[in-house]
């Protein structure tokens, strides 16, 4: 999620256009801050299915005719 600083200045917007209830960006920065959990928690999805899936290769694969890793629970 990309952030950027903005500022309006000398910036005219009609009566009719205006939104009454909106007097600061709070609806924006809640937005913003649960995007930041979903996209830290993307990251921790992917790198759980990279492990799961370099996993199951090292347990299948073999070399010389032997499995190249062993599962053990510790």
């Amino acid at each position: 999620m990309q952030n950027a600083h903005f500022t309006l200045d000398n910036v005219f917007v009609p009566a009719e256009n205006r939104l009454e209830k909106a007097k600061d960006w709070k609806g924006a920065n809640v937005a913003l801050e649960f995007s930041r959990f979903y996209v830290a928690w993307m990251g921790v999805g992917l790198a759980v299915g990279a492990y799961e899936a370099a996993l199951k290769y090292c347990l299948t694969r073999k070399q010389f005719g032997k499995p190249i890793a062993k599962f053990q629970l510790i």
